[in-house]
Formats: structure tokens, C-alpha cells, sequence
């Protein structure tokens, strides 16, 4: 029997899904349940035969638990599974552990310990992560779970990168520094491009650009620095968080009458993109700027300049032995406005694209950049589900 693999990623009101067989990493279904707790929809992508087959229905889904009946139900329903023994395993995606772990980790209660006491960090994500991992547990008590940490490829940026220059015994008491996130995508890019590059060890400047968006300096292929820092927060202006700024501004906000929580609010889900121009989506935002909008404009010119010194910084900190620049997650994918703007506003070294490559429809990966450029500019597609999976693999053999 070929054992299963299931992938989950849990958010406040989604939680998606995907299935790997264990043997050939083969993805068999995908799906999500949103809007849990609001008005709820489903929708399932599973394999009948050689095709992908779609359904979707709305639904009340009033919490976590009923979103997982459903899912188990559903692909039960469509053939997915028999029984639940063929399952292997089971991969969380989790934001922060803290320093407790380097790598992902068999889910115990030192793990799910581990994840609580940094809710404080993650407070948007780890708690939502937490309880749709006890809830598989109490569920399907004899399949392992495995949580793979978002901040554990981080774990090698050296003290002179993670640290703030704040009280260091206050720092480390309270354990105040850069954790970085994203790290499963830069984990599953570093050994891509190896592959690609040819080489056991690679040095990049990765660019996740997503909603949520952060860059990292890849040395020898690990991580020696990343954007974003004890939070999700830090660095690049996002989708809806605004990125780097002057820490004053959140005392200046308090003593104008703002508490914690809104000033929480503010800052992680109404500023970037949507506190200027009103949308958190890219796409819209470069309509708007299509259409002569000037919010959009300085929201857009504002976005890939802070992109831009990022590379530039980065290329810096790895002495210019860069061995090629990557854009990946669903804007550095998808967005050649974006890639092709922030690339002008390199002028430190040569950057230019080939014009034809940044238009060209690729599967897996594609080199953008012309003959000219200083370093190698790629686009690649990452795929967290499936380093996930190869890490539940592992653990549970």
C-alpha cells in the first residue's frame, strides 16, 4: 500500500490542504476551507484517473474542528483514502519555535509546549496552528504528526544579524531577536537552486515576495540573513503590514490614546499597501496605477525600492559572491511589473532582464536575466507542501 502524506496549513479562518503519496511525492489532492467561522466555503482538487477533478460547495463550517471533518469526509467521499491508517503522517507548518528547534520535529508535548510559549510572537498565527494540531491528535490518535517551523532556517544567521541593539540581558531573557520567517520556502529554494546551479553550497539573495514578503542572504547555502525579524513585521513594506519603521512611532501612537491591540491592528493587517492605496492585493494596485491613481503610484515605487536595497544590502553582506539573485512566492512568480521595476532601481550592479524570459510561461524555473547582468536572475516556483512533506517522510519512517 502507498502510504500518504497530508499537508496542512492552518490560519484564523482557513486552513489548507494537500495529499502526497509517500513513495513518489505525487500530489493526488488540494484544497481549502475559508471563511471558517463566518459564512464557510470548501473546495477540494483531487485526481480521478490522470486528471485533477474540482468541487466546491459553501457551507456553514462554524470552527477548526468542523473544517477537518469536512476535509476527512470529503476525501474519504472522493477516494482519496480508505481508512485513515494509510496515512503516514501528518505536516504542520508553524511560524515560530523560538531557538528550541533548528529543524522540524515529531509533534510531542515538549513541541506543542514549545509552540504556546511563542504565541506571544506569532500571536496570528501560532495559536490557530496549535489547535488544529491537537485537534488531528484527539482525531487520528495513532498518525504522527510533524511540524515543520518557519523560523528554523534562520536558526544560522550569526549573532552580529540576529541581534538588537537593546539591553542584552534584557534581549536575551525575553529571548528579543531576529528569528526571520519563511524559512521552509528558503529551504526548498536553496536545494532547488543547488540542483539547478550545480553546486553543493550556493550563495543567494532570495526574494519571497507574497502577501506577507521577506528577502534573505543565502551564504553557503544557509541562511546568514533575513528582512523579516522577531515578528513577521520587520523589513519589506507588504500587503498589509508595513515593514520597516521608526520603532517611536508605535510610543507616539500610545500616548495619542491607541492601545496595544489596535496599534497591533494598525500596523499588521492596515498598513503596506492597503493603509496607502486600500488593497493588499498587487494585482489591484498596479490597476489603479494603469488607471493614472497616484496612491498607487507611491504605494508601488515605495514597494520595489524597498526591495531593491534589500538585493543591494545583501549582495553587499556576501562580498558580491553572489551566485544568483531568486524571486519566487506569488508576486516575484507572477508579477513582472514588480520584478522588472525593482531591477531598475539596482543601479549598484548591472540587473537586466531579458524581456522575452520575464513574459515567458515556465513550469518549475526560469532564468530572466540577460547576458549582461552582473549575477544571475532567476525565477523559481517554491513549494512548501512538498518540502513539508519530505521532512514527514523522514520523520516518520
Amino acid at each position: 500500500m502507498n502510504k500518504k502524506i497530508l499537508i496542512i496549513n492552518a490560519g484564523s479562518s482557513s486552513l489548507k490542504y494537500k495529499v502526497f503519496l509517500e513513495k513518489n511525492h505525487k500530489v493526488i489532492c488540494y484544497g481549502i476551507c475559508e471563511r471558517i467561522g463566518i459564512d464557510g466555503n470548501f473546495k477540494i482538487n483531487y485526481l480521478d484517473g490522470k486528471k485533477f477533478k474540482k468541487h466546491e460547495k459553501k457551507d456553514s463550517i462554524k470552527d477548526h474542528t468542523a473544517a477537518i471533518d469536512l476535509i476527512l469526509k470529503q476525501m474519504k467521499t472522493y477516494k482519496i483514502y480508505n481508512k485513515i491508517t494509510e496515512f503516514c503522517g501528518i505536516g504542520h507548518r508553524v511560524v515560530n519555535c523560538g531557538t528550541a528547534y533548528t529543524d522540524s520535529v515529531l509533534v510531542n508535548k515538549k513541541c506543542l509546549k514549545v509552540i504556546e510559549e511563542h504565541i506571544p510572537v506569532a500571536p496570528l498565527h501560532n495559536p490557530h496552528e496549535l489547535k488544529v494540531i491537537k485537534i488531528f491528535m484527539e482525531k487520528l490518535p495513532k498518525v504522527k504528526n510533524v511540524a515543520a517551523f518557519d523560523n528554523c532556517f534562520h536558526s544560522t544567521i550569526p549573532e552580529i544579524n540576529y541581534r538588537y541593539a537593546i539591553d542584552k540581558q534584557l534581549a536575551d531573557r525575553w529571548e528579543i531577536r531576529r528569528f526571520g520567517y519563511h524559512g521552509v520556502s528558503y529551504k526548498y529554494i536553496t536545494k532547488q537552486m543547488e540542483k539547478i546551479l550545480h553546486k553543493k553550497q550556493v550563495n543567494l539573495i532570495v526574494c519571497h515576495i507574497g502577501n506577507g514578503a521577506s528577502i534573505s542572504a543565502i551564504k553557503n547555502s544557509k541562511s546568514y540573513n533575513t528582512s523579516m525579524g522577531l515578528t513577521p513585521l520587520e523589513g519589506l513594506m507588504m500587503g498589509t503590514r508595513c515593514g520597516d519603521m521608526d520603532p517611536s512611532v508605535v510610543v507616539y501612537l500610545m500616548r495619542k490614546g491607541m492601545n496595544d491591540n489596535q496599534i497591533d491592528e494598525l500596523l499588521n493587517k492596515k498598513s503596506g499597501l492597503q493603509g496607502i492605496v486600500g488593497s493588499s492585493d498587487v494585482r489591484d494596485v498596479c490597476s489603479k496605477f494603469e488607471k493614472g491613481n497616484t496612491d498607487a503610484k507611491l504605494a508601488l515605487t515605495m514597494y520595489v525600492r524597498r526591495i531593491a536595497k534589500y538585493i543591494v544590502t545583501y549582495a553587499n553582506e556576501l562580498e558580491g559572491k553572489v551566485d544568483a539573485i531568486v524571486f519566487t512566492a506569488g508576486v516575484g512568480e507572477n508579477q513582472n511589473y514588480i520584478v522588472n521595476e525593482t531591477c531598475k532601481n539596482i543601479k549598484l550592479f548591472n540587473t537586466e532582464l531579458n524581456d522575452k524570459k520575464l513574459l515567458e510561461k515556465y513550469n518549475h524555473y526560469i532564468l530572466i536575466s540577460s547576458n549582461k547582468a552582473t549575477y544571475p536572475i532567476y525565477r523559481v516556483r517554491t513549494d512548501e507542501e512538498l518540502m513539508i512533506a519530505n521532512d514527514v517522510k523522514n520523520l516518520t519512517k
